[in-house]
């Protein structure tokens, strides 16, 4: 509501005001304006008519998306010379998805132009309440400035009074006095006081002199209530009968109201008697108007008009509103006061007999929560679908199917998007129980594979998708086979595919057979959350199940993310097959021009197939650019993930460290914000090795690898690689060879099991000989010269396939197998070459350690 006033008044202020503001919000957001169009009705006044629909995201992914658009939208209109301070009221009764905006956009460091002022009552925020947990969230990463307020002071009532009066403060001591002394110095009484006192006339203004005047006796003789609603309830009550309904209509409808929605309230429309009575309250400083928007002057206002109603007849009172509104409202018109109609008839619906109205509140209730699902709301969401649910009662399955399926589908969404996780199963079950087709099953399903995911239980996830496969008609066998037959599988698969070029690719028909799509979907979202574990037994079957749907039936959006993870699975044991699959998945990509799970395909083949074949920072754009898309389509993880890639690899790559230091930690800021506390976790090791380098860092990379030991975590055993490479090349960077080599076995064990292994981008090679040449030189063992030969032939080998990436370091490793052979001329020559070539090739990080081994070496040699 706040933002959508401040759109009416920019559009108030001329055309050039309007073009910057237009402007700078579609460079910011573009077309994904769409999605906050629902939220700000008077956007359209800056942007006009909005025709483009936002992507189709699922539930989970809603308020994630909502969220990162409305931080870089906020972040585009703050400007320097139109900065923004929003300023919210009784934070105490904020809900969750209110909060988790408000700290979206407190936390957004980039916007220098942006306050946040917030006000609550610390009386009813204790330690567990969300606001004081929401608080503590954010005080960990930004600052907050903490003010408390208290009762207005003797000498500050003074100021107070005389300020009220426009008098000099000397001459109105003894009236502010009085008042202190009555009021106990709170404000809203003190100023309730004031006012009475003029209306009784003992505060009265003397024309004669031009200034006000008081009977001090009479003041004095007067008692007031103990509190402020008492005050604020006498005074309501001696306003005229029609000032005092329309205070309590608008109690029971919240703190504001737009005149509009009086209209609909107010029988036979808005009587022009009434406006006059509306000035009133005005006037008595009640209400604050602001343009068509009515507002009370204080909550506890409010408090006072609502108690005017009696206790046993308010639910009535509010089942009229909401009737009213229901009644007069247009089907325009209710889209956008469905939130308090629906809130108003759920407060008196056990007074509802009638089973058609309480069918037709239920369809509203619907309405009402899928259109909160719609903007995020999540919290709100379920409120209404329970309400809707509650009033259909026994037997609605038999009775109202279509209606009683519809909402505990959403139901079901919206308790998962709030980790609801128990209420979210029960509500799956009644689902299965009473759904009479698998296609109705399909989305409890769904949301049930989301559940257990969200929960770590893998096991679970994968035993609903089997179940709803085999209902679907397409059961996936799962069977322990061995790694190799595993591989076989897929190599047989990849035949039907690797001969294909993009001409003949773009010939296969796109995927129509909506029973097929179905069984992708299942497959698809399987695929999604058990890739993070690498089981080859489970994953072998989903995405040979995906691609065989696809040669037989055409292509559709999850055969992308298929055809990415055969390369990605793949590349280790056949480079070109795995390269040209992965062309096809992102010519699959393209051809759809898919959104959703592009992240997922890019950080599948950039991140695990790219580098073997081309430069690594070749890929950093891309990288970038799933971030992008993954936080404009709410898809928090894959959006952390992509660009943990891009700071790990621009670090390997040698990108400068102070400004990369600054992207991880915004990196981490953004995980943190959006409690993705596992791949924080992935950036940390990355980060802690810069901060090592620029001479900032603790020892905080060993501690961080007890807590992996642990096992607490499983998604842990994936990231223990990526922990153990960093601490192996911080150590060798720093010429601990002993703890390097130790780092490599630990790294090696940890990822046994794992079908693939984190090898650096495919710089695994070159850094574990380097540790190994090392070795070799401080204890001359023949383990070390084995394990050289190993890494050595590794590295000719990608120097042969991709010069550019590997000829330099395969040029070092030669130089190094010369100096410890003792061939002194030929060490000598293939240093040079090599410290010649890192400079060529723009790898100066390596080129680093290339002239340290040289210079190592022509120091042994005197020279």
């Amino acid at each position: 509501q706040l933002f959508s006033n401040h759109f009416a008044k920019v559009a108030q202020k001329g055309q050039e005001r309007i073009k910057q503001t237009k402007n700078a919000i579609i460079e910011a957001v573009d077309s994904d304006i769409s999605v906050l169009a629902q939220a700000i009705p008077t956007l359209s006044h800056i942007i006009g008519k909005l025709d483009i629909a936002p992507v189709h995201v699922s539930a989970a992914e809603l308020e994630n998306r909502f969220n990162f658009i409305f931080e870089k939208f906020v972040r585009a209109i703050a400007t320097p010379s139109h900065p923004i301070v929003l300023y919210l009221d009784d934070l105490q009764w904020a809900d969750a998805s209110s909060l988790n905006l408000i700290k979206t956009l407190v936390m957004d460091t980039k916007n220098k132009n942006f306050l946040f002022v917030g006000a609550f009552r610390d009386d009813e925020v204790n330690d567990e309440h969300p606001l004081a947990c929401q608080l503590q969230f954010i005080g960990e990463s930004v600052s907050i400035t903490r003010i408390k307020t208290t009762n207005i002071s003797k000498a500050s009532m003074n100021d107070f009074v005389s300020d009220i009066l426009q008098m000099s403060p000397s001459s109105t001591t003894s009236l502010a006095e009085l008042v202190y002394r009555k009021t106990g110095g709170n404000g809203l009484i003190a100023t309730q006081f004031i006012q009475t006192l003029w209306w009784e006339g003992s505060l009265y203004f003397m024309l004669d002199n031009n200034s006000w005047a008081w009977d001090l006796k009479a003041i004095e003789a007067k008692s007031i209530p103990d509190d402020a609603v008492q005050l604020l309830l006498e005074k309501i009550l001696q306003l005229p009968s029609a000032a005092r309904c329309i205070l309590q209509y608008l109690s029971c409808i919240g703190s504001s109201c737009h005149e509009s929605i009086l209209v609909l309230i107010i029988s036979q429309g808005f009587p022009s008697k009434c406006f006059p009575v509306l000035e009133l309250i005005v006037e008595e400083g009640l209400l604050n108007k602001e343009g068509a928007e009515y507002k009370f002057a204080h909550d506890q206002i409010q408090l006072a008009a609502y108690s005017l109603i009696p206790p046993d007849k308010r639910d009535c009172v509010h089942l009229q509103i909401g009737s009213m509104i229901l009644k007069h409202a247009s089907e325009e018109k209710l889209g956008s006061v469905i939130f308090i109609a629906a809130d108003q008839l759920n407060r008196g619906t056990k007074f509802i007999i009638d089973e058609d109205q309480k069918l037709q509140i239920a369809k509203l209730n619907l309405r009402a929560g899928e259109k909160a699902m719609s903007l995020g709301t999540f919290w709100s969401a379920v409120t209404y679908l329970k309400s809707g649910i509650d009033l259909l009662g026994n037997n609605s399955w038999a009775k109202m199917y279509d209606l009683s399926l519809q909402l505990h589908s959403s139901y079901a969404k919206s308790l998962y998007s709030i980790g609801k996780f128990s209420e979210t199963g029960q509500a799956v079950s009644m689902i299965i129980m009473n759904a009479k087709s698998i296609e109705d099953k399909l989305p409890a399903y769904l949301t049930l594979m989301k559940t257990f995911a969200a929960q770590k239980k893998v096991a679970e996830t994968i035993k609903i998708g089997l179940k709803a496969l085999d209902e679907l008609g397409e059961p996936l066998s799962v069977s322990n086979k061995t790694k190799e037959e595993s591989l076989g599988i897929l190599f047989q698969m990849k035949r039907h595919f690797e001969g294909m070029t993009k001409e003949q690719l773009k010939e296969l028909k796109i995927m129509e057979n909506p029973d097929k799509i179905t069984v992708m979907m299942v497959l698809d979202e399987l695929l999604l959350h058990v890739i993070y574990y690498l089981e080859e037994a489970i994953i072998v079957p989903i995405i040979t199940g995906m691609m065989s749907l696809t040669l037989t039936y055409g292509i559709c959006e999850a055969s992308s993310f298929a055809f990415a993870t055969v390369a990605f699975l793949l590349v280790d044991f056949d480079r070109e097959g795995a390269c040209r699959i992965g062309d096809l998945a992102l010519s699959i990509a393209e051809r759809l021009d898919i959104q959703n799970s592009l992240p997922r395909v890019y950080l599948s083949f950039y991140g695990g197939v790219h580098h073997y074949f081309e430069r690594t920072e070749d890929s950093l754009e891309y990288h970038m650019k799933a971030y992008e898309t993954a936080m404009r389509v709410g898809d928090v993880r894959n959006a952390v993930v992509n660009r943990y890639f891009y700071c790990s690899k621009s670090f390997l790559c040698g990108k400068e460290l102070v400004s990369l230091k600054n992207e991880c930690e915004s990196t981490m800021e953004v995980a943190t914000r959006y409690k993705q506390e596992s791949k924080k976790i992935l950036i940390l090791p990355v980060y802690k090795t810069m901060l090592r380098l620029l001479g900032q860092s603790d020892n905080s990379l060993q501690k961080i690898e007890e807590i992996i030991k642990s096992g607490s975590n499983p998604e842990w055993n994936i990231l223990s690689g990526v922990w153990f490479f960093y601490r192996f090349l911080v150590a060798y960077i720093f010429g601990d060879y002993d703890v390097a080599a130790n780092m490599l076995e630990q790294k090696r064990e940890a990822e046994e099991r794992l079908v693939r292994k984190f090898k650096a981008f495919s710089t695994i090679d070159f850094w574990e000989g380097l540790v190994f040449f090392a070795m070799a030189r401080k204890t001359k063992e023949q383990k070390w010269l084995h394990r050289i030969q190993e890494s050595l032939s590794n590295v000719r080998k990608q120097a042969q396939s991709l010069p550019a990436h590997f000829q330099h370091r395969l040029l070092l490793f030669e130089a190094e197998i010369a100096n410890i052979t003792g061939d002194v001329e030929r060490a000598a020559e293939k240093y040079e070459l090599a410290v010649n070539a890192f400079d060529e090739y723009g790898y100066t990080n390596e080129q680093a350690i290339a002239y340290e081994r040289a210079g190592d070496f022509f120091v042994s040699q005197h020279d």
